[in-house]
């Protein structure tokens, strides 16, 4: 089996499906931008197997098709649409490719309810007879956990590293760390992408599932304010780990309202954890506290 993927802003959607489908090849499109290559390089070295063409401009939906046809050849082989990813366009073309050629057409779904009910949705749908699309018997299906921390950082970055360095959060980050450690699937703690010059650090990573969350871990003082919510915000942007990555921010000191409503708006949970004190474990009321506000946006465990 061949799946053809569109390569865009978000990697995720393209991963997952290849690592269910397991095809015998990935074809994956991009775009003449750098960014838009890069991503498909980045999704090549996760998904094996793989062969990568360009459609040059991701706005010219004959010419994309035309290149869509050309790598794909004339039909023969079993092969699969993934038109979630690429530009409107790209996937549009691939959709007529799909419907011209009567192939199968997978969208893997981002929207739904949150916390312990989300769910990491597969759809595929095939042509009958008579040209209509149906959704597959069996469909949607509900992926199992596919992706590593690992896999979801190198899907977004260009590498990363580990900062070893003692800082004065590091006792209650290893502390939130160790509440959260049962429920969760994977953390990774003071991740830091590789060419920032250690100005951009992840306090703390989870995975659950194929969910992402990502942490901001401050003891108090004016750290918890505007300036912690703009660090969380600017290394957990759509544009550089990706709309998968749950936002929060715990604090040992309650954040002021003026924040809490930035937060919010910036979709960032506020995580307030009162009863700390350095270097014990959280107490009871702030591990419960913790867990289920996690559990309101992440499906733990």
């Amino acid at each position: 089996m061949i799946l053809l993927c569109l390569a865009g802003e978000q990697p995720i959607p393209n991963l997952l499906p290849a690592r269910f489908l397991q095809p015998a090849q990935t074809l994956i499109a991009h775009t003449s931008l750098d960014a838009s290559r890069k991503s498909a390089q980045r999704l090549a070295g996760l998904i094996g197997n793989t062969r990568l063409f360009s459609v040059g401009d991701g706005y010219q939906i004959a010419r994309i098709l035309d290149a869509y046809r050309r790598e794909m050849g004339e039909p023969g082989d079993e092969v699969v649409v993934n038109v979630t990813g690429g530009t409107k366009p790209m996937a549009l073309a691939a959709f007529e490719l799909a419907r011209q050629r009567h192939y199968p057409v997978v969208y893997y779904q981002t929207e739904g309810p949150r916390g312990r009910d989300q769910k990491s949705m597969l759809y595929r749908y095939c042509f009958n007879e008579q040209g209509q699309l149906c959704l597959e018997e069996g469909y949607p299906r509900e992926l199992p956990g596919l992706i590593t921390l690992d896999d979801y950082l190198k899907a977004h970055l260009d590498g990363y590293h580990h900062n070893t360095r003692e800082t004065a959060g590091k006792a209650l980050e290893d502390a939130v760390a160790q509440a959260l450690k049962p429920h969760v699937d994977e953390i990774k703690q003071s991740v830091v992408p590789d060419g920032v010059k250690d100005q951009a650090e992840i306090d703390l990573l989870v995975r659950c599932g194929n969910q992402v969350g990502i942490f901001e871990i401050k003891t108090g003082g004016e750290g918890s304010g505007k300036k912690a919510v703009d660090q969380l915000t600017t290394i957990a942007a759509r544009e550089y780990l990706g709309t998968y990555a749950a936002r929060f921010m715990v604090t040992q000191a309650s954040m002021e309202v003026r924040y809490k409503s930035l937060a919010s708006a910036l979709r960032v949970e506020v995580i307030e954890l009162k009863e700390y004190r350095s270097g014990r474990p959280l107490s009871q009321t702030d591990s419960q506290n913790l867990l289920t506000r996690v559990s309101n946006i992440l499906p733990t465990h």
